[in-house]
């Protein structure tokens, strides 16, 4: 079952191929990808479509699930935005408002809608 994760990304060198990778390493197949870049030209609003690998013994037959992925994709320096789409929703570009960070603790991350 694919899943689209939508990514608002910092334009920076490397940071789109950063992102597949780190996406291809932890235990997810990129079926499709676009990436457009922002009105302001400082970022890219990238919508990928993907599925979980079924692992190869040792480990357990069950695929990584699709919910863990957004909070592996936010530690990346260059991310600005990540959500989940479920499945079988119609992908869309990235958020069109862009979200503003809320003061809070280091090391948290909030943002106002």
């Amino acid at each position: 079952m694919s899943h689209t994760l939508l990514v608002k990304i910092r334009k920076a060198e490397g940071s789109i191929l950063r992102l597949l990778g780190q996406i291809g390493r932890r235990g997810y197949d990129i079926l499709g990808v676009s990436a457009k870049l922002t009105a302001d030209r400082q970022s890219f609003d990238v919508v990928i479509e993907f599925e979980s690998i079924m692992p190869a013994p040792p480990a357990p037959p069950q695929p990584r699930p699709a919910d863990v992925l957004p909070a592996l994709v936010a530690k990346l320096v260059d991310v600005q935005h990540v959500e989940l789409r479920a499945p079988g929703a119609r992908p869309e570009a990235a958020p069109k408002a862009e979200p503003k960070a809320k003061a809070g603790k280091p090391g948290e991350m909030a943002w106002e809608e």
